[in-house]
């Protein structure tokens, strides 16, 4: 039953249901206790085990080891400690002191396990070299291992089957039931500091709180009116099942002072209140702390103040990070002895910030834009999201439920978004946070908030592909080429100003003379043909390789100032704008003309074709 939260009450079964089933969790998993030194542990004499043969899988350790051995990775072998963490031998000596830290409260099984004995033969400690022969033994059955691959930390995962699992910090969640970390299929799931679980029972239409928090994102003046509430509900849906999905887009809030940024994405602001220890939140991130702060995590990140005091460099390294996160690739860091790290980014991150730095398309079609328009002046305080510490563990509760309609939600808004013009990217991008909203919210909230639940081709129409501006810059990689080039300023005066090759190109339609615009193209190494059977349409001509072009094209993608990939973007250029070869004599098409006083292999565009393209 629908808990009442209407007259001052709390929905707290949810709370105690919890509470409950984490007590029967921790007793569960409450430490073994042990004999006296000396003493049989489940009737099994110290030491005798080996002679007896009660070994454990490897065939090495007791059957009742308390650790649990993973495998090696050349000189580093790895296990299971006491803490339900992954203990990395590393390059040093396994002496007495590493080996308590790996059996840390329980030492006194490596009595029963391992007996030293003294002159009157009684156990007087336990012997470390037949414990490290018996660790490595054990971790060299297991084989290979690696844990940029194998081991999963805090967030949403889903597991061989393609069933959602919640890793709660100390606790896994799986179809509603607490289980221990470890071992689960083929991950690792190691114990990490507390985070959210779910609420105990399912979400009902009456305490879903997801209406709600779109009534409240709607006090906040956002650009586009109807559709941007949703996506930042749907951004929080996606950083609650992060590493489950297969795509995970990240969001940028961005708008001038005093328009609300910090309220909703700072250290105390609506997200935090949400997401709680979930989230990461912070104003001054790098990189490298964010790895070390992750690490194998999957859970949101918050930068506030994304500009920041580290310029734009670091912001761009960040986000580089999120880049790679919306598909989880692996990255690479820094580690000890020059050896590189392997880890997989699988967050999704919030960022915030007055203006956003400069992004490559790449970045941009990875991520959601929230403009924050000026507040109105006789607005009030934005409302107190109410029940504030159980709305994560509801939200959390009613994607899990919902799992598998999730992954038909989001063939069904690809499709809508392939119809109004999106590439697979913002498919991807957008159907994510549309689907995970529509999940949280179910149809009879969208009714509820008057939007569309059944025909969903007006969010096609609010996001058409020609009019978000995450998709602004997302030509074909020979465009952007292109209009690099045609952008690039030629370092010689001519009437008192510099001219770009575009408008050198433009003065051809004034009426200036070929020879003319030819020699002040030549200047920056491009020349300009007439085609013979039609001497009004005119062939760029750009050589494969070339300093001075390269040059001029420094800081674009597309150089490094000395050399320049620009040829094989116009290899995968429409046929028929770039052309490989052309024919200036009936009969011998060539790719090799002069240029600039030099016979260079060009590609050449079609001045005709490309203004007939742009046009469409």
């Amino acid at each position: 039953m629908a808990e009442e939260n209407n007259d001052g009450k709390r929905p707290v079964r949810g709370l105690i249901g919890g509470a409950i089933s984490k007590v029967k969790h921790q007793l569960k998993t409450k430490d073994a206790a042990y004999p006296e030194r000396g003493k049989p542990l489940d009737s099994v004499m110290p030491g005798k085990w080996l002679e007896d043969g009660l070994f454990d899988d490897t065939g090495h350790l007791p059957w009742n080891c308390p650790i649990r051995p993973l495998g090696y990775d050349g000189e580093h072998y790895y296990f299971v400690d006491t803490m339900g963490q992954v203990f990395n031998t590393g390059d040093s000596s396994m002496g007495v002191e590493r080996l308590q830290k790996l059996f840390a409260g329980h030492e006194a099984w490596l009595d029963w396990a391992f007996p030293a004995y003294d002159a009157k033969g009684r156990v007087s400690g336990w012997k470390s070299e037949m414990v490290r022969r018996a660790l490595y033994a054990a971790c060299r059955e297991r084989g290979a291992w690696s844990s940029a691959d194998m081991v999963r930390g805090r967030g949403a995962w889903r597991d061989r089957d393609g069933n959602l699992v919640l890793h709660c910090g100390d606790c896994l969640w799986i179809n509603g039931e607490i289980s221990d970390t470890g071992e689960h299929g083929d991950h690792l799931y190691v114990r990490r500091p507390r985070a959210m679980v779910p609420w105990a029972e399912p979400i009902t239409e009456e305490n879903n709180p997801s209406v709600k928090i779109v009534e409240i994102l709607r006090t906040w003046n956002m650009d586009r009116k109807e559709v941007d509430p949703i996506i930042v509900l749907g951004a929080i849906g996606v950083a609650m099942l992060g590493g489950a999905l297969d795509w995970r887009p990240s969001m940028m809030i961005v708008g001038d002072a005093g328009v609300g940024k910090s309220e909703l994405n700072g250290k105390n602001g609506v997200l935090k209140t949400i997401l709680g220890r979930m989230m990461v939140s912070t104003t001054n991130a790098t990189e490298a702390g964010l790895y070390q702060l992750v690490g194998h995590d999957s859970v949101p990140i918050a930068i506030d103040e994304l500009e920041g005091d580290d310029g734009i460099d670091q912001a761009q390294k960040v986000i580089k990070m999120a880049r790679d996160a919306a598909s989880g690739s692996v990255r690479i860091r820094g580690g000890q002895n020059h050896k590189g790290v392997e880890f997989q980014a699988q967050s999704t991150f919030f960022f915030s910030g007055i203006n956003p730095p400069p992004l490559p398309p790449a970045s941009m079609t990875r991520l959601a834009i929230i403009q924050l328009l000026p507040l109105d002046p006789n607005s009030t305080k934005a409302p107190v999201l109410p029940e504030a510490d159980t709305v994560g563990p509801r939200l959390l509760r009613r994607l899990a439920d919902s799992w598998k309609d999730l992954q038909y939600r989001l063939d069904d808004y690809a499709n809508i978004l392939r119809e109004h013009g999106h590439d697979s990217r913002g498919q991807k991008t957008f159907s994510t946070f549309l689907a995970v909203a529509h999940t949280m919210l179910g149809d009879e909230g969208l009714k509820a908030l008057n939007l569309p639940y059944e025909d969903l081709s007006p969010w096609g129409k609010w996001l058409a592909a020609d009019l978000v501006p995450e998709l602004e810059g997302r030509a074909p990689t020979w465009e952007q080429v292109l209009i690099a080039i045609q952008t690039s300023v030629i370092e010689n005066y001519s009437g008192g100003a510099r001219r770009t090759v575009a408008q050198e190109l433009e003065r051809l339609k004034d009426g200036e003379s070929l020879s003319e615009v030819r020699d002040r193209l030549s200047l920056i190494d491009l020349g300009i043909f007439a085609d013979p059977a039609k001497p009004k349409q005119f062939y760029l001509a750009i050589p494969n390789q070339s300093r001075v072009l390269a040059k001029a094209l420094a800081g674009t993608p597309f150089s490094n100032g000395l050399q320049g990939s620009w040829s094989f973007a116009f290899k995968r250029g429409d046929p028929k704008i770039i052309k490989q070869k052309i024919e200036l004599k009936p009969g011998h098409p060539d790719n090799r003309v002069t240029v600039a006083g030099r016979q260079a292999r060009c590609s050449f565009v079609s001045l005709y074709e490309y203004t007939r393209w742009l046009a469409k």
